[in-house]
Order: structure tokens, then C-alpha cells, then sequence
């Protein structure tokens, strides 16, 4: 059965080059079993060659008159999707910031209305939905940076990580 590989991915790039190079030819450069090697072809498959083995095949492959460069293609494309997704999130995390400042500056002017010596109930009444508007920014903001925190999971330590 033939298996669906998304372009410009690992598995598609090992395919690609074992379909110029033959499987033979990649278990000879990479020093690995048969089965391995076909494994990396696998879109579920969590192992990739080494780097140094991936740009080994990729010269093979161009030296067999293969089209462009099967894991670097793979790798540049990943991690260009990799820093729009890093870039999504801060621009997101921008944004945020600017609500919660607004709502924040609005909450305290309301807030210091509340103490003019002319002020009346509805100053009072404007102050608290103010800085409920405050209040509901600030938990937005929040718990989008809860996703720039280190965790213990597959994304610890990238930024804005939680949020892909």
C-alpha cells in the first residue's frame, strides 16, 4: 500500500531519495539495517537521519541527477513554518500587551474620577466596568503567556510554544 507523504518533509525526502538512489544505496551510506532506513519513511516515524548522513544522502541523490535537495528542502521548509508559528505568537502576544495597557490606563483614569471632588455614582459605576475591562485583559494576557513558560512537554522551552 502506497503511504501519503506530505511534501517537504522527512519521510517524503527519504522516499524521494531511495526512489533515485535505491534503499540499497541509503543503507549503504548511512551504515543502517534496511528496516531503519524504510522506517524513516514512516509519517509516523519520531527518527531522522543524522544531519551529517541527511546531507550525505542529499549530495547522492544530486549526484544521480536527483532535483534539489531533498532534506534540506525539508529542513529550510519546516523551519520556516516553525518561525511563522514562533513569530503568530508573539505578534498575538503584542497585541495583548497594547489591550491590557489600554484597559489598564482607562481603568485607573476612571479610578482616579472616582476620587474628584465632584464625582458621582455613575463616575463610580464607569470605574468598576473599566476595571473589569482591565481585569478580563490582564487574564487574557495571562494565559497567553503561560504558553511562553518552560514546561516539561515536547515544546519546553520554545517560544510561545503551547500555542501551536
Amino acid at each position: 500500500m502506497t503511504q501519503l507523504r506530505a511534501p517537504r518533509t522527512y519521510p517524503e525526502a527519504i522516499t524521494r531519495i531511495a526512489g533515485v538512489i535505491g534503499w540499497d544505496e541509503v543503507r549503504r551510506i548511512t551504515g543502517r539495517a534496511e528496516r531503519s532506513v524504510r522506517y524513516w519513511s514512516q509519517t509516523n516515524c519520531k527518527t531522522v537521519p543524522p544531519i551529517d548522513q541527511a546531507q550525505a544522502l542529499d549530495a547522492a541523490y544530486i549526484a544521480a541527477g536527483g532535483a534539489g535537495s531533498p532534506f534540506f528542502d525539508a529542513f529550510e521548509f519546516l523551519l520556516g513554518q516553525q518561525i511563522v508559528r514562533q513569530e503568530a505568537c508573539t505578534r498575538e502576544l503584542l497585541v495583548k500587551i497594547a489591550i491590557a495597557t489600554k484597559e489598564c490606563g482607562d481603568a485607573m483614569a476612571a479610578a482616579m474620577g472616582v476620587v474628584s471632588s465632584n464625582a458621582s455614582p455613575l463616575n463610580a459605576h464607569r470605574a468598576f466596568a473599566e476595571a473589569e475591562e482591565a481585569a478580563r485583559a490582564i487574564d487574557a494576557l495571562m494565559h497567553l503567556l503561560s504558553s511562553f513558560l518552560p514546561s516539561n512537554g515536547a515544546e519546553a522551552g520554545t517560544n510561545g510554544g503551547n500555542q501551536q
